[in-house]
């Protein structure tokens, strides 16, 4: 390469406006965003626009120590996500274009089809321009039994880890500007997760927050109906309002403001999760998991919960902590001075239980309303060989 020929003076006239460093430049229409999981994935997804293709340590430095460290704390599948885009418009006070959130969008929905951690790390090319990825969080243990960084497939929709298994959301992700509402709901949901799933082992309470967030994103998928989700006490507080004069402008504004919305929630996400559900566990124990008589109960308490944390700063991380036995319902009665939180930690369900809940609720919605393809998955597994040990 050092001895590589230069261009003669005595070159024609074309030659000499070509730029011999042109073709080494990065393409301002073929963008590059690195991405990374704690779980061993195998295989890669190729399309025409998108391709998803596994990241490599140097030969002669680091790939040893790369592989001993897989399945370990500091172990990561490093990938590249490549598509295409528009090339740029060269011209003054045209702003160049960046696709930086394509890597979180991408993240998000790859962490719910797979039910792990997906980190997006940023550029290394990106409008015609070369970029330095982020690499701190390659350098950051993770605990490897907790189901979301393990090696193997989720009890639900366990879909298998290779990254072949992208073709199941193509649709999601190769259109993702077409007209559908639900569209949105499902990415917006998926962004949520991925943010508890990255908070959960340092901030379990923020990541508890982030999943009463994406079931909140979801209950937009269900119309408000003021029947099924109003209490009986506020539709007579409306019936009154009505029988008064201006009484129906009065009850609309009202309404306007309520919405049912903690209704909604639960109604949302005991609907999108079906019997089939408690027939598996991640749990150790199968009284640790969930069982459809309380269920919904159990989601009206998680809502409760965070609603009381608001209100009044009440810090909860604790009390809802995942563990290595991967229980997902609490399994006594926490003693705190406050009564009513008392009452709402009992029921709520732990990090590692509402995780489940939300992942499996954004992949039937999916698979109802979009173009989600897992019909030729059983939604579960084997819990017993699933199970954290």
């Amino acid at each position: 390469m050092a001895n590589a020929p230069l261009p003669s003076e005595g070159a024609g006239a074309d030659e000499a406006h070509v730029d011999p460093v042109e073709g080494m430049m990065p393409s301002d229409a073929i963008q590059k965003i690195l991405l990374s999981t704690p779980a061993r994935f195998t295989d890669e997804f190729r399309h025409p626009d998108l391709l998803v293709t596994h990241a490599w340590p140097p030969l002669y430095r680091g790939r040893r120590d790369w592989m001993r460290h897989q399945d370990s704390p500091i172990g990561r599948t490093a990938m590249i996500l490549v598509f295409r885009t528009e090339p740029a418009r060269k011209a003054p006070g045209v702003v160049v274009p960046n696709y930086e959130n394509a890597g979180d969008f991408v993240a998000a929905a790859l962490s719910v089809l797979f039910g792990k951690r997906f980190d997006a790390h940023g550029p290394i090319e990106m409008s015609g321009r070369y970029g330095v990825p982020d690499m701190t969080r390659f350098a950051a243990p993770v605990d490897p039994a907790l189901p979301f960084n393990a090696g193997r497939p989720r009890v639900d929709y366990p879909v298998p880890l290779r990254l072949a298994e992208v073709r199941r959301i193509s649709g999601l992700l190769l259109d993702p500007a077409s007209d559908s509402g639900e569209l949105a709901i499902f990415h917006g949901a998926a962004a949520f997760y991925r943010r508890a799933l990255q908070a959960v082992e340092d901030d379990p309470e923020m990541a508890y927050l982030h999943l009463i967030t994406a079931g909140e994103i979801l209950s937009a998928a269900t119309p408000f109906d003021e029947a099924r989700h109003l209490d009986d006490d506020v539709r007579g507080v409306l019936a009154t309002l009505r029988g008064l004069d201006h009484g129906d402008r009065l009850a609309r504004i009202l309404l306007a403001r309520l919405h049912g919305i903690k209704r909604r929630f639960v109604d949302t996400i005991t609907d999108l999760v079906d019997d089939g559900f408690f027939e598996r566990t991640e749990a150790v124990e199968r009284y640790a998991g969930f069982r459809r008589e309380d269920f919904a109960r159990r989601i009206k308490a998680s809502y409760d919960l965070r609603s009381q944390h608001v209100h009044t700063g009440y810090e909860f991380g604790h009390w809802v902590r995942s563990d290595r036995h991967g229980a997902e319902i609490q399994l006594g009665n926490p003693v705190v001075p406050d009564k009513d939180m008392a009452k709402v930690l009992k029921w709520a369900p732990l990090v590692a239980g509402l995780e489940r809940v939300i992942r499996y609720a954004i992949l039937t919605l999916g698979v109802r309303r979009l173009a989600v393809r897992l019909d030729d998955l059983s939604t579960g597994g084997d819990a017993e060989a699933a199970a954290p040990v």
